[in-house]
């Protein structure tokens, strides 16, 4: 899935599908991957030949990330019969640009302004009105720092910085947290003092979703995963609504969401309203149709898939994931630019209302702002 606009902003993310030689999945399933997730399912030999389908996943890595990842896997285990790579790349445009010629070495302190082991990093420079705010209650400041076309970096920098103040701020980071934070900036004159990085981070979602207690799912006794496969018949007599029915896209799927969501909710249809728009609104959409409770205002809107619970028939079969995989690029530079020697000097002159002077470890949340995504987010503890 690929978003440019005028290739001041590239938003590429990658969804690959990889399953061992032989195995025969459902219609729907392959179907609901290339609708929802732009996912092609991919049949590799990883028992006979893990070489070559290492390194098919590794080329399409590569491919999805214009060059910038050139691995993710150097091991698949013969046992695998599912695995699932996600990608993420991102390319944007500053729509203030920083001005080149004033990047210079200043200090950077990891462990606090008085703690040990600090160094010299190229800190960026710029002076603009961007949005700011103060969470006073936990003396932590927020700059936002716009991008072209609707995205924009949060920067989230507790007083006196460190690392387990970041750890600390990060426990109280939620979604409706972020969204309360971006409402209540305002525009202010803002000297900002920023690191140069090149980002990458490989993350195992199969870890992550373990720490937030999703065991189930990768666990080859218990996993539930038996209805994607064509080759496995299912009971007859009542049964659970299947998952892969659930997921298709049709009103009559995010009426029953919304429902399941908000009980005793009175539906009301809303066309011509695009998806983004949508879930703004605290609705769900589906069959290109946005469809609200009568009172959609005064909801939160949380995603809920239920597939139901009851006596699972007799399996001859396994199938649980075995791994999900997922890795980040992310440059945060002066390209771009346009600017020389005068216009650099204006960092000195300006006499700004905010100095924001990111010179301890912080929080970076780079989001979408129409549909309010997250295509970005993590603590940069050392921006080396």
């Amino acid at each position: 899935m690929s978003f440019s606009l005028k290739k001041d902003l590239i938003i590429q993310i990658g969804n690959g599908i990889f399953a061992q030689m032989g195995t025969t999945f459902d219609d729907r399933y392959n179907k609901l991957a290339r609708d929802l997730y732009q996912s092609e399912l991919k049949h590799l030999d990883f028992v006979g030949d893990e070489t070559t389908s290492v390194r098919f996943i590794n080329n399409w890595v590569n491919n999805q990330t214009h060059g910038r990842i050139a691995d993710i896997v150097s091991h698949v285990s013969p046992d695998t019969i599912l695995m699932i790579v996600n990608t993420l790349y991102f390319r944007g445009l500053w729509e203030e640009p920083f001005q080149p010629l004033a990047t210079r070495n200043r200090r950077f302190f990891p462990n606090g302004p008085d703690g040990p082991d600090s160094f010299d990093i190229p800190m960026m420079a710029k002076s603009h009105c961007m949005p700011y705010y103060h969470w006073q209650e936990e003396d932590i400041r927020v700059v936002g720092v716009p991008y072209r076309q609707n995205v924009t970096m949060y920067i989230f920098l507790p007083m006196n910085s460190t690392r387990e103040l970041v750890q600390s701020m990060q426990s109280k980071i939620t979604a409706e947290r972020v969204n309360d934070i971006v409402k209540k900036m305002k525009m202010k004159s803002v000297t900002l003092l920023f690191p140069k990085m090149h980002i990458t981070n490989s993350v195992s979602l199969k870890s992550v979703l373990q720490q937030l207690g999703v065991y189930t799912l990768f666990d080859r006794k218990d996993a539930d995963l038996y209805r994607l496969l064509t080759s496995l018949n299912r009971y007859s007599g009542d049964e659970p609504l299947d998952i892969l029915d659930v997921l298709q896209d049709t009103k009559e799927n995010a009426i029953r969401q919304l429902q399941q969501q908000h009980e005793g909710c009175l539906v009301v249809e809303h066309n011509g309203i695009e998806r983004g728009e949508c879930l703004k609104k605290n609705c769900a959409y589906g069959g290109q149709t946005c469809v609200c409770c009568a009172e959609g205002d005064d909801f939160r809107r949380r995603r809920r898939r239920q597939t139901g619970t009851g006596m699972m028939p007799t399996k001859n079969e396994s199938i649980f994931v075995n791994e999900m995989l997922h890795k980040v690029d992310l440059t945060v530079n002066e390209r771009g630019t346009e600017g020389g020697a005068a216009t650099a000097t204006l960092i000195d002159r300006i006499s700004s209302q905010i100095s924001f002077i990111v010179n301890g470890p912080f929080l970076m949340l780079i989001r979408e702002e129409t549909t309010r995504l997250p295509l970005f987010y993590g603590a940069v503890y050392n921006p080396k």
